[in-house]
């Protein structure tokens, strides 16, 4: 229980910081050591009393999960500007709470609770970070589309609340329209947050107008806890009873990859082109679900994690507060900024499952789970991956080529240290895939 009490006594602490006169880097290290104690702790004495596990339950999975998004919230960390206010760590340390909550909760109102918390966290960090009318505008565009899925949300767990007679998440058994239309409410509203077909239209819009930080932690946050909640409740059974959800899942898989890596591959400017790769990816996150191999779309939701910590925090450290289009990064290479630039290739090589990535180990688990369904499912996956190579590399290529990039203002020593130590992950991960393969094997609830 000392690791909950922990997390509260966190959210207090950067709230004071608020009211008393502290820089932002002063901030942002007292919130990175508070993370760094938390993923300590919650191995260790995340447990509750037994009066407490109707409404939040800590099973050795969902310790994974707890430290995957608080081990995230350490690499955004070092994203936040080094100019800023100690709001931002603030909101930071709230989307945290609110993640950590969401993945282990037991009840469908804690779980309400905790997204939302994310949530006010996420529109808060963009509204707090915007500089431009074009933030503003994204801002809008997150909070109303967000507040739609809010009320799918709660109609959801009216309707399996009052079928079950409880809002303790539990596996469906006996299947009556008021509960299955409460699962879809609520398997949208995850989707959503997600970004996955056919509920992504937000995510190019939203990533293009906020700034790079809010922008990052919009790209993995939310889809990280989104995802780990989904995972759960498709392997507990708690989806059962939705009619052809295998169907459906793998509709919702090739939508998504296919509705991002075709997107992307017409996008002229950096951060949407980002947006809809990250679109593509959560595609091979939902796609080992239609067979019920949580191991595989664990690990992929791993990958992709490391993946846009990578990706997101080396364009920011390469392009500044600019989003570039493929001229302007002309050169990269031979500039003062040739290791974001080497960091950024080295992102988008994994998201395109480059040999000796990370990525390609997870795309192999995840069509791997699928092989034995119809061919057009894995042979789906398998083409939408060689045409990711097209669009990632005709990114990267311009690094290569003879030119006079422009260097932006010099990046934090924060940011340009976060993409270097995930992109080293990367390939470090790619060449010696054991704890992926461990996590393969060994994640089952």
């Amino acid at each position: 229980m000392m690791a909950w009490l922990a997390l509260g006594l966190e959210c207090v602490v950067m709230m004071t910081l608020e009211l008393i006169p502290v820089k932002g880097a002063m901030s942002r290290w007292i919130l990175a050591g508070g993370i760094v104690l938390l993923m300590i702790l919650f191995p260790v004495a995340g447990v509750l009393p037994h009066l407490y596990e109707r409404v939040m339950y800590a099973a050795p999975v969902r310790v994974i999960y707890q430290e995957l998004v608080l081990a995230t919230g350490l690499g955004l960390t070092g994203i936040l500007s080094k100019d800023g206010s100690p709001v931002s760590s603030t909101l930071l340390m709230l989307t945290l709470a609110g993640g950590v909550v969401a993945v282990s909760a037991n009840s469908w109102l804690v779980l309400f609770l905790g997204i939302e918390t994310l949530n006010i966290g996420l529109y808060g960090l963009v509204g707090h970070t915007s500089r431009q009318r074009t933030g503003d505008e994204a801002l809008v565009k997150f909070f109303i589309l967000g507040s739609v899925f809010t009320a799918f949300e709660v109609a959801g767990i009216a309707l399996i609340g009052g079928s079950q007679g409880t809002l303790q998440i539990l596996a469906s058994r006996v299947p009556n329209p008021a509960l299955i239309a409460g699962l879809c409410l609520m398997l949208a509203a995850l989707l959503f947050k997600m970004g996955s077909f056919p509920f992504h239209l937000w995510a190019p819009d939203t990533y293009e107008g906020s700034p790079w930080q809010a922008t990052t932690v919009i790209a993995t946050l939310p889809k990280i806890v989104a995802g780990s909640v989904i995972i759960r409740l498709v392997a507990t059974g708690t989806f059962v009873v939705i009619p052809h959800l295998k169907e459906v899942l793998e509709i919702v898989a090739l939508g998504t990859m296919v509705i991002g890596a075709l997107g992307a591959w017409r996008q002229p400017r950096l951060k949407r082109m980002l947006a809809y790769a990250a679109i593509s990816q959560v595609g091979f996150v939902i796609l080992p679900l239609s067979s019920g191999h949580i191991g595989a779309a664990g690990v992929y939701l791993v990958s992709y994690t490391l993946g846009s910590i990578a990706v997101f925090s080396s364009a920011q450290a390469l392009a500044g507060q600019d989003n570039p289009t493929r001229l302007d990064l002309v050169g990269a290479l031979a500039t003062k900024s040739r290791g974001a630039a080497v960091a950024l290739i080295l992102a988008l090589a994994g998201f395109a499952g480059f040999p000796l990535t990370v990525g390609m180990a997870a795309k192999l688990y995840s069509v791997e789970a699928v092989m034995r369904e119809p061919a057009i499912i894995w042979l789906g996956a398998v083409l939408v991956t060689g045409f990711t190579f097209f669009y990632y590399f005709r990114w990267i290529f311009p690094f290569f080529a003879a030119g006079d990039m422009k260097i932006p203002k010099a990046p934090g020593f924060g940011v340009l240290a976060i993409s270097q130590i995930s992109a080293l992950l990367i390939v470090v991960l790619g060449i010696w895939s054991y704890p992926m393969i461990w996590l393969t094997q060994n994640l089952t609830l």
